[in-house]
């Protein structure tokens, strides 16, 4: 069962695609809930961690194109809906999913259901893959399931697979080394003292690192740690002097 989202400003729109969602019965959809605006939406999305996000364009206040302002590498497929098809470049050129015009055809949408869940399939052996191959990326590394509660039950993350995490907001965000990302329902502050204290390091107010993803640290105007995945990560300046040391302390 996949959860879907579904944000527009049309409630009529809403209900309409509600109902061609319900007649493709090949596909197994949870409508977990709907928005009538962007920032709703967003909302809506961090409490349910949908997989699949059909996405207005012309919409009051933001449009649906500002969500890459708030997830840069979304980790749930997007598909607009609109009526406007001169936006159908932009949509491809930031890699959405889907891209249907109203009203929306229920062939199209079968069609376009079918690739997505393709892509879903294949991220998720990718993952699966990835997390077998860094499983054993350094033999010290610790590993610790940890529970995270979300609105549909909880996601559970072993932290030998975290690479880093960020406050968003009143969200924290968990980047795994398969390149998924969560946003959760709880502080850095209290996602750290959740996380093995050996393991996890505070290189700045906004961001947690797991030490074995380190490749180098550089001390410059603006330091920061680089990750094996090629990822900055800043280090506050009242760190500098102190990084080396603590990681040195911490791999002993």
């Amino acid at each position: 069962m996949l959860n879907v989202v579904i944000i527009d400003d049309d409630p009529i729109a809403i209900l309409f695609l509600d109902k061609l969602l319900k007649k493709l019965s090949t596909f197994e959809i949870n409508i977990v809930g709907t928005a009538g605006n962007l920032e709703d939406g967003i909302v809506l999305i961090k409490k349910t961690q949908p997989q699949i996000v059909f996405l207005d364009v012309q919409m009051p206040g933001r449009t649906g194109l500002n969500i890459y302002t708030e997830f840069k590498t979304p980790p749930f497929k997007i598909i607009f809906c609109t009526s406007y098809q001169q936006y159908a470049l932009d949509a491809l050129k930031i890699s959405a999913s889907g891209y249907l015009l109203k009203p929306v055809d229920l062939i199209e949408l079968q069609e376009t259901l079918q690739k997505v869940f393709k892509e879903l399939k294949h991220d998720e052996k990718q993952t699966q893959h990835e997390d077998k191959n860094n499983s054993f990326i350094t033999p010290e590394m610790v590993g610790e399931n940890i529970v995270f509660e979300v609105e549909q039950g909880f996601v559970m993350i072993n932290t030998r697979n975290i690479e880093y995490c960020s406050a968003n907001n009143s969200y924290c965000k968990v980047i795994t080394n398969a390149k998924k990302e969560y946003l959760f329902s709880i502080s850095l502050r209290e996602l750290e003292d959740k996380l093995p204290a050996n393991q996890f390091y505070r290189t700045h107010k906004s961001h947690l690192v797991n030490i074995y993803y380190i490749r180098k640290y550089v001390h410059a105007k603006e330091s920061y740690v680089l990750l094996k995945s090629g990822i900055k990560i800043p280090v506050a300046v009242r760190i500098t002097s102190i990084i080396t040391n603590d990681i040195r302390k911490m791999l002993k």
